[in-house]
């Protein structure tokens, strides 16, 4: 019996706390434009790149069988030693049995040399040293072309990794495109 007339004690006093609360009638926007005059001047708002740019998404291709997908993108040289992938994911996961996934790369004419990585998903790709990919193409010259032939037992999905060339100088670009299929025995 105690409990239930103090649970009924605080649910007066809470209704009463809020309808003398809206009769003060300041809101929460009126408080802080009053506490922003009592301050003085607001200081400065620091703007970085993160407030600039969203996040980067990742492209994803589908790969279906009994036809190829293109694709294209724009690659940065990263400088000597460091990696600055653009990642594009290549989803062959309706090859339960696997197949063989062939990506014929053409280059741009412009500053930079490439190269490209074939990844597992989900790994997270290094930012600098020697990469340990599954399959690659390194330094494909500008206005040329490149070939990524790469065997896998079941259904996955790769992140196709492109980046400037080791031997172009940092920061130098380049454009390119590519064409991606599979061969399989059978599918889903």
């Amino acid at each position: 019996m105690q409990r239930v007339a103090l649970k009924g004690l605080c649910i007066v006093l809470l209704i009463f706390l809020l309808i003398g609360g809206t009769g003060y009638g300041q809101s929460l926007g009126d408080a802080a434009r009053a506490n922003r005059k009592q301050k003085g001047a607001a200081p400065a708002k620091v703007v970085t790149s993160d407030d600039l740019v969203a996040p980067p998404t990742q492209d994803t291709i589908q790969l279906i069988p009994g036809s190829s997908s293109t694709g294209q993108g724009t690659l940065v040289a990263p400088g000597r030693g460091k990696h600055g992938y653009s990642v594009i994911l290549l989803d062959a996961s309706r090859f339960v049995n696997g197949g063989t996934i062939h990506i014929t790369i053409t280059m741009g004419d412009g500053e930079s040399e490439a190269s490209f990585d074939l990844y597992p998903q989900g790994l997270p790709l290094p930012s600098e040293g020697l990469p340990n990919s599954l399959a690659n193409a390194y330094n494909v010259r500008s206005g040329s072309g490149g070939k990524i032939n790469y065997r896998f037992a079941h259904g996955t999905v790769f992140q196709f990794a492109a980046e400037g060339s080791w031997n172009a100088k940092a920061g130098t670009t380049n454009t390119y495109s590519f064409v991606v299929d599979v061969d399989s025995q059978s599918t889903r």
